[in-house]
């Protein structure tokens, strides 16, 4: 009787298992996965997922396949995920612009990111550093911001456009009367080479994209973006060293559609932490593209996101900034 008891219980243990892990989770993945990046190709929000197919796809038995899906401030790649089949084989590759600031930028925004997302993991902090043209006569931000008090947009500051993250710094900088010509432009390099020609001042953009040109001349480093001195510059300390902490930086994170077996998401989050350790891989696809890892459990992306998107919500408000619709 005692042996019957224990089979039967042992068969309603393995029967709660199976209940918690689906047999579609199991057996995942079966074919090709997907990640569509509503970014460009070429670029940090595009080639880091790219080296999933050779880091991750011998381990998983399956290709990975990127889908650049650009277009409308990266709407129409995310909406295309966020609608996506949530079966584990279609994940969305994207940056903090797409999962937190569109929805304060856009009124009638084609997905909600708190309710059809969930964040598998967070690859990569992009750092970035104000930049200024050769002929601003300033060496750092107390120098470059003494311009600006003694003299209200003298200055102006290029960005990749209206609501991205340095459109959201030099906002910040105006609520504490540090104030710059805004002058938006489609994309980085071009706000890059509008400072480099000298028809705009100042601009904030990717470390790995200005290197090349401070070291080259072109370009003169004011400070690094975050709380840690460049890594790709050095001697140039961080907005955080001189008493600005802001965090209005670039990340790039891995989604899903947010009714994804939670056995999948967790699955890919501890490989992609594995993954972020390995310094082949970050050598070749992350510090190419100016990135620092990040890593962290499902939780604490989650917790980082609801955060975020808490303090864009403020800065707007605070600022009464008007985005495009």
């Amino acid at each position: 009787m005692k042996n019957k008891i224990r089979i039967t219980a042992a068969g309603l243990m393995l029967t709660g298992l199976i209940a918690v892990f689906p047999a579609h989770a199991q057996q995942w993945p079966a074919k090709p996965i997907r990640i569509i990046s509503p970014h460009p190709p070429g670029g940090p929000g595009d080639i880091p997922f790219r080296g999933f197919q050779e880091y991750l796809g011998p381990k998983y038995g399956q290709p990975f396949v990127i889908e650049n899906r650009p277009g409308a401030n990266a709407v129409i790649g995310a909406e295309l995920c966020a609608k996506a089949a949530p079966d584990g084989y279609t994940l969305c590759g994207t940056n903090n612009g797409t999962v937190s600031i569109n929805p304060i930028a856009y009124t009638k925004l084609p997905y909600d990111p708190a309710r059809d997302f969930v964040g598998v993991a967070r690859m990569g902090d992009l750092e970035s550093l104000i930049i200024a043209h050769p002929s601003v006569p300033a060496n750092n931000l107390d120098e470059l911001f003494a311009i600006v008090k003694a003299k209200p947009d003298s200055l102006s500051w290029s960005t990749i456009g209206v609501g991205s993250g340095a459109h959201m710094t030099v906002e910040w900088l105006r609520t504490r009367g540090i104030r710059f010509l805004h002058v938006p432009f489609k994309g980085g390099e071009a706000a890059m080479n509008a400072v480099i020609g000298g028809q705009v001042n100042v601009s904030m953009n990717a470390a790995g994209r200005t290197a090349p040109m401070i070291k080259a001349g072109k370009l003169k480093a004011i400070a690094a973006s975050g709380s840690k001195p460049s890594s790709f510059v050095p001697g140039v300390r961080s907005m955080g060293e001189s008493g600005f902490r802001v965090d209005t930086g670039v990340w790039i994170g891995l989604f899903a559609p947010a009714a994804t077996p939670r056995a999948i998401v967790e699955r890919l989050n501890a490989d992609i932490n594995g993954l972020l350790k390995n310094k082949d891989y970050v050598a070749k696809y992350l510090t190419t593209q100016g990135m620092v890892p990040a890593g962290g459990s499902v939780e604490q992306f989650g917790a980082q996101l609801k955060e975020e998107r808490a303090f864009y919500e403020k800065l707007v408000k605070d600022t009464g900034i008007t985005m495009p619709q």
